[in-house]
């Protein structure tokens, strides 16, 4: 089965009416507790899991998921270790994989190499929140051969020619911004949700995935039935830093429930 039947067809068979997509730093707050919490939100009904490569610089993230990198690149997590965190987390699931990442790690990593082991992984798709349909043709290329769904981004000030372009780029998903800004809060540009979801369809056929600002299940409420799914991410990583050496799995857990609960 390729990986865009999988990512896709995960999200349809999930979204009753709404799917969640949680995510999660790799190595916040370490390698087994990330496993831990992976494995609690698939047991709460998470459709696809996003794993994030910490970054030095994440600069579409706000301060949870920077902190959450920092923490895990002071503990030697990188491409490598979310990549081997992948490979352990599939000997026990087949929940889809979406690894969330910038150019930076990849181009380090070597683009082929990074698509190769990733999909050798078990990777299923990969979103490069700053890279661009038109730049570093190789990496593109090399998601392409490797068989990884490539995720793009539509923001809220993006022109309708534009939004076309990058749909038809996006594999997966189409991931929809709520606002403009970086993840977690509620600052930011944003336009009625509602209205871009019905655009984006007449120009996809891909499951239309909203994030950006959703942190709780009253907020994930307001988009039941209207996105395919909800990414949450800003919000989890918070459940974590309240006690980063205790019970941070069990109440990432407790929040996948909840926003699971408030969109069925």
């Amino acid at each position: 089965m390729v990986s865009e039947r999988r990512i896709s067809a995960a999200i349809r068979r999930h979204a009753r009416p709404t799917a969640l997509i949680p995510y999660l730093t790799a190595g916040y707050p370490s390698i087994a507790e990330s496993l831990s919490a992976l494995r609690e939100v698939e047991a709460a009904g998470a459709a696809v899991v996003e794993i994030g490569i910490p970054f030095s610089d994440p600069i579409a993230d706000g301060p949870d998921i920077q902190r959450a990198s920092e923490w895990a690149l002071r503990s030697g997590v990188g491409a490598p270790e979310t990549i081997a965190l992948v490979r352990e987390l599939r000997k026990t699931s087949s929940i889809p994989v979406v690894i969330m990442t910038y150019m930076n790690p990849v181009l380090r990593h070597g683009p082929e190499k990074f698509a190769r082991q990733a999909a050798e992984a078990g990777v299923d798709g990969v979103l490069i929140s700053d890279l661009p349909p038109e730049e570093a043709p190789e990496m593109w290329s090399a998601f392409d051969a490797a068989s990884l769904d490539t995720v793009v981004l539509v923001a809220p000030t993006t022109p309708p020619e534009r939004a076309a372009t990058l749909a038809a780029r996006s594999r997966g998903f189409l991931y929809c911004l709520a606002r403009t800004g970086v993840t977690g809060g509620s600052a930011g540009e944003s336009t009625p949700i509602e209205e871009r979801v019905r655009a984006l369809r007449g120009i996809t056929s891909l499951p239309i995935v909203v994030g950006f600002g959703i942190g709780n299940a009253e907020q994930a409420r307001r988009y039941r039935g209207i996105a395919d799914a909800l990414a949450v991410g800003a919000a989890f990583m918070r459940r974590v830093a309240e006690n980063p050496d205790h019970g941070a799995a069990q109440r990432v857990g407790e929040l996948a429930r909840e926003l699971v609960g408030a969109l069925v």
